[in-house]
């Protein structure tokens, strides 16, 4: 099935389907790489993003240390496929969820995971005894979310608690702010990001003041990869949507231009057909809400078709509406349009598959082989 799908030129594929343009991707995995050797930071990239394990492993091939998951699900697939220093940036509870832990560390020692709980840390110390493997933690640290994390004041507490633990080996502090990412403004939301991130660094600093080790300082999104480089203890960074970007994070402003951000590129695609054309102020195509994330303020971006707006319309699940700017002629029956999505992350996770393209033409497939890992 692959074999015979290789050459196609991209229109010739079945819709709905993502592509991925290479040369775009390359270039966007070639500036992130540039802009950590330039920081002397390390890149650690988020898969919740792309969900494929071949992407991940093109990441390892362009400079990153490890990558980051936010399930244990996740890690075991890319840990089957060889991908190194792998970070679960959720924590790791349930004894069900505690045993395959165990089970990751046994395949792949450096395992990384985040604890914010004293009740989880003495479970998951017994577990590690019980199986005399040593498991490596992160505090994690709540940028003021509320989602997961110790409070600030209360970390260096928590943290001379688990390197009292034997099986426990503490190895820093992860402190995400994903509430600030999508910050329209880049002044705003680098005075916002490097506030809390100074914060954590300053905590780092008290880690190691009272003895603790604190190798790593963790976090940050592609919203804020060219900000939290300047708080003075972030050791990595854990950008996602960089790869393959979307109408949302092009939408705010950059430290380039404050109106958008396009240092990296729309590297992923949406391919939807015209199926009906019976009416004369839209048509409709094969593409809803099960293929497209709904976002509350941002619509799909068409950009093989100017003049045209997608909106799901109340069409439902499988169909999308086609508007036109007036003296825009609507598109054919059967005619395929090519757009950005609103959300790359959800919208990813609703596909099996991403149809590699280089000049138009498909060059490869690659799986989306940790769609649905959300255990």
């Amino acid at each position: 099935m692959k074999k015979a799908l290789i050459g196609l030129n991209k229109l010739e594929l079945d819709t709905p389907c993502l592509l991925i343009d290479k040369d775009l991707l390359k270039l966007n995995l070639e500036r992130m790489r540039k802009h950590g050797i330039d920081h002397n930071i390390n890149i650690r990239p988020h898969c919740k993003t792309h969900k494929c394990s071949q992407l991940a492993q093109l990441q390892i091939d362009y400079g990153a240390i490890g990558v980051s998951v936010a399930k244990i699900s996740e890690a075991e697939i890319l840990i089957e496929n060889q991908i190194p220093n792998v970070l679960i940036t959720s924590p790791i509870v349930t004894k069900n969820k505690i045993s395959r832990l165990l089970s990751c560390i046994e395949k792949a020692p450096s395992t990384l995971i985040v604890v914010d709980n004293e009740e989880n840390i003495m479970a998951l110390n017994e577990a590690a005894k019980l199986n005399k493997k040593i498991i490596n933690v992160l505090v994690d640290v709540d940028p003021g979310i509320g989602r997961t994390g110790v409070r600030p004041e209360n970390a260096l507490t928590f943290a001379k608690k688990i390197s009292q633990l034997p099986w426990l080996k503490l190895m820093g502090i992860q402190c995400y702010a994903g509430n600030l990412q999508h910050i329209f403004s880049f002044a705003e939301r680098k005075q916002k990001s490097l506030q809390i991130m100074q914060v954590a660094s300053d905590l780092v600093r008290s880690f190691k003041n009272h003895g603790l080790d604190c190798p790593i300082l963790t976090g940050t999104g592609t919203g804020t990869y060219d900000i939290d480089t300047d708080a003075t203890e972030v050791t990595e960074i854990q950008p996602g949507s960089y790869t393959v970007m979307d109408v949302e994070y092009a939408a705010i402003g950059s430290k380039e231009d404050i109106e958008q951000f396009r240092v990296f590129k729309p590297a992923m695609t949406l391919l939807t057909t015209v199926i009906s054309a019976n009416r004369a102020e839209h048509v409709t195509v094969d593409a809803g809400t099960k293929s497209i994330y709904v976002d509350a303020v941002h619509k799909p971006q068409i950009i093989s078709h100017p003049g045209l707006t997608y909106d799901w319309g109340g069409f439902g699940d499988e169909h999308g509406k086609i508007t036109a700017a007036l003296g825009t002629k609507l598109p054919s029956y059967g005619e395929v349009l090519e757009l950005i999505v609103p959300h790359c992350d959800p919208t990813i996770n609703l596909f099996n598959q991403f149809f590699i393209t280089e000049q138009d033409k498909v060059v490869d497939v690659w799986n989306i082989d940790l769609r649905g890992k959300c255990q």
